[in-house]
C-alpha cells in the first residue's frame, strides 16, 4: 500500500549538517527580513500568494506580519539574532489595519489565533503587556468559541491556546476559566464514530463537511491544544482526555510494515482531492508527531509515532518552499519531536539533514521567484524558527508549543 505521492517530494540533498552553514543561512533570512520592511507596505507578499482575495499586505501570525515580528524576537531571544528594528509601533497598527481587511473581503471579523486578531493581539500584549489589551484579548478569544470550523487554523482549540499561553504568563484565574470554557465547547462537539471506534470532530470549512484529521484543521491540532492544559482539568476527564487521543491516532492510521501514516479525511466527504495523502505538517504523519508526541507512552502511539517517522524519512522533503505548515521545515519538526520523545540522536540528525536541504529550497525559491516569502508558518521565517532548534538540538513548535 503506498502511504505517500512520490511527486509530492524531492530527494534529499547529500548535504551534511554545518551548524555554520545553518547560523550563516538563519542571518541571511533574518538581514534580509529587516531590509525588505517598510512602514506603510510591511513585508512584500510574495508572488504565489497575490489573489484578489487577499489583502495587498499580510497581518496575522499565520502568514503575515505578525508572526514576522514574532519570529524576530525569538531568534533574538535565543541569541541567534538581533531584532534589529523597535516593531512595536508597527504591532500597535496591525489589529486596526488587519480588521479593515477582514470586513473588506470577507464581510466579517476573523477571530482566531493563528489567522485572526487573536493572535496579532497576543503579540502586542507579550511586547507591551497592558489591561486594555489584555481585556480585549479575552473578549476575542471567547467570542470565537462556538467557529463552525472545530480545528486549530480558524476556531477554538487555536483560541483556547491563546488564553493558556496568557494563564501561563499571568497566572490569572480569568485565563484558565476562558480555556476550561472552551475546552468543554470542543468536549461537547467531539463525537464518537461506531465505524471508527474513536472520537472525532466533523469540520464545517470551505463549503465542506468532514471528519478532518490533518493538525490545521483536524483532530491533532485540537487534541495538541487540548493535552497541553491538561493538568487544569479533574483526574477522570484528564484520563479520558488521554485515552481518546491515543484512540483517535491509531483508529485513523494507515499503516505498511514499518511506515504509517494519516489521510487528509476518513468518512464521507465532498472534498477534491481528498484521497491524496500528503506528507507535511497541515496533512499526514509530520503533523501527527508535531501535535500529538507529547502523549504518554502507549504501545500502540509509540510504534505509530516511530512508524510515522520512518515514513517522513522514506519520502524525502516536499518539493514546496522549505515552511512549516507545508514543506521541509515542518516535517523535519517532526524528527525533533521524536529525538525530544525517544533520546534516540537518529533523529536530530535526519532533522539536521533536513535543516541543510531546506536551506537549499529557500535560496533556489528566492532566486526563481526574486523575493524571499516573509511568513512564519509559510515562509522563510518558519525555515530559520526550525535551523535555532537544529542548532539548539530542541523541538518548540512556533506558536504552537511556544509564544
Amino acid at each position: 500500500m503506498a502511504l505517500f505521492e512520490a511527486h509530492r517530494h524531492e530527494p534529499l540533498a547529500e548535504v551534511a549538517w554545518d551548524a555554520g552553514q545553518a547560523r550563516a543561512a538563519l542571518a541571511r533570512i533574518v538581514a534580509d527580513t529587516h531590509a525588505a520592511f517598510t512602514d506603510d507596505g510591511l513585508w512584500p507578499i510574495h508572488p504565489i500568494d497575490r489573489s484578489p482575495e487577499r489583502a495587498d499586505t499580510l497581518k496575522p501570525i499565520y502568514y503575515g506580519a505578525a508572526g514576522v515580528i514574532w519570529t524576530l524576537h525569538q531568534l533574538r531571544d535565543a541569541g541567534m539574532s538581533d531584532v534589529g528594528r523597535d516593531y512595536l509601533p508597527t504591532v500597535a497598527t496591525l489589529l486596526e489595519r488587519h480588521r479593515a481587511d477582514s470586513l473588506r473581503l470577507s464581510q466579517r471579523p476573523i477571530l482566531s489565533y493563528p489567522t485572526g486578531d487573536a493572535g496579532i493581539l497576543l503579540l502586542h500584549w507579550t511586547l507591551a503587556p497592558s489591561e486594555a489589551l489584555a481585556r480585549e484579548l479575552h473578549d476575542v478569544i471567547g467570542a470565537n468559541a462556538n467557529h463552525p470550523a472545530r480545528g486549530f487554523c480558524w476556531g477554538a482549540s487555536g483560541s483556547m491556546l491563546a488564553a493558556l499561553f496568557m494563564f501561563e504568563r499571568t497566572a490569572e484565574a480569568r485565563w484558565r476559566d476562558l480555556w476550561l470554557r472552551l475546552f468543554e465547547e470542543l468536549w461537547r462537539t467531539w463525537e464518537h464514530d461506531p465505524e471508527l471506534g474513536c472520537h472525532l470532530w466533523t469540520q464545517d470549512l470551505y463549503g465542506v463537511r468532514e471528519q478532518h484529521v490533518g493538525a490545521l484543521h483536524g483532530f491533532p491540532g485540537n487534541l495538541s491544544c487540548m493535552l497541553r492544559g491538561r493538568d487544569l482539568l479533574p483526574e477522570d476527564r484528564r484520563r479520558e482526555l488521554i485515552e481518546r487521543a491515543h484512540r483517535a491516532v491509531q483508529a485513523t492510521a494507515l499503516r505498511d510494515g514499518q511506515h504509517a501514516n494519516w489521510p487528509l479525511a476518513v468518512g464521507k466527504t465532498t472534498r477534491p482531492g481528498a484521497e491524496a495523502l500528503r506528507v507535511q505538517h497541515c496533512a499526514g504523519a509530520p503533523g501527527i508527531v508535531n501535535c500529538l508526541s507529547g502523549l504518554p507512552r502507549e504501545r500502540g502511539t509509540d510504534a505509530l509515532l516511530l512508524a510515522a517517522g520512518e515514513l517522513i524519512w522514506l519520502a524525502g522533503p516536499p518539493v514546496k518552499l522549505p515552511s512549516l505548515c507545508h514543506g521541509a521545515a515542518g516535517s523535519g519538526y517532526a524528527f525533533l519531536k521524536l529525538h525530544a520523545r525517544t533520546g534516540d540522536d537518529r533523529w536530530l540528525m535526519r532533522a539536521r539533514r533536513f535543516a541543510m536541504h531546506a536551506i537549499g529550497q529557500s535560496e533556489r525559491f528566492t532566486r526563481e521567484h526574486g523575493q524571499r516569502k516573509f511568513s512564519l508558518w509559510t515562509g522563510d521565517l518558519g525555515l530559520a524558527a526550525f535551523l535555532c532548534d537544529c542548532i539548539r538540538g530542541t523541538a518548540a513548535f512556533p506558536t504552537l508549543d511556544v509564544f
